[in-house]
């Protein structure tokens, strides 16, 4: 668990703005060459920080998303966990990977047909919201995430995790200019951290007051 709980610690200090030291974790920790522990936590851990910090307004390090990229498809080839699926699929969105992407999305979605998929159609349906998003297409991710909001716990993983969700949607909003709908989520928001770090989100709460 080194790695991962470094990985909280990393998301800490995203929230309280010590981008340095968020940084110095990363290839220290949870997603080093020979990171310790299984390569599994590595494909979690690694894409969700990196996205997370450029919800936060940080510069995007394309090569530390390239190096994702070749680990994901060498270490992961094949579809069927959704915890790895849906992770896959930012690192496949950021490379701009579309016919990757796609082509999983697809499969997944024959899973969910036959029913041998048990987080049903919310993984694919993410899938090609985080493609949009990356493609600037905000409407397009808002009503995809939307759509499959409500279930996002069956992607997997704990609320730390489960959050990229929110913080995307919040973020695709916020691009749209869709100000009414942040301060619509952030009201339903379960009790948790004060800061959420989404680079605007501060701005949107004061036009509200």
């Amino acid at each position: 668990m080194y790695g991962h709980l470094h990985w909280h610690l990393a998301l800490v200090h995203l929230q309280q703005g010590d981008f340095q030291e968020a940084e110095r974790l990363y290839p220290e920790a949870f997603a080093a060459d020979d990171c310790r522990g299984p390569a599994f936590i590595k494909m979690l851990d690694a894409p969700s920080y990196l996205w997370r910090a450029e919800l936060a307004g940080h510069p995007r390090n394309q090569a530390r998303w390239k190096v994702l990229h070749d680990f994901a498809h060498r270490t992961f080839p094949r579809t069927g966990v959704a915890f790895v699926d849906w992770h896959r699929a930012l690192i496949d969105g950021v490379a701009g990977d579309a016919a990757a992407a796609e082509a999983r999305a697809k499969e997944l979605d024959e899973m969910v047909r036959a029913g041998r998929y048990s987080a049903g159609s919310t993984v694919p349906t993410l899938a090609r919201a985080f493609a949009a998003f990356q493609r600037q297409d905000f409407s397009t991710a808002i009503d995809a995430i939307e759509t499959v909001f409500s279930e996002r716990e069956r992607i997997s993983g704990s609320r730390a995790q489960i959050d990229l969700v929110e913080f995307t949607l919040l973020k695709a909003y916020l691009s749209a200019g869709r100000l009414d709908d942040v301060r619509r989520v952030l009201r339903a928001r379960r009790p948790g951290p004060r800061v959420i770090p989404v680079a605007g989100l501060e701005s949107a709460q004061l036009a509200s007051n």
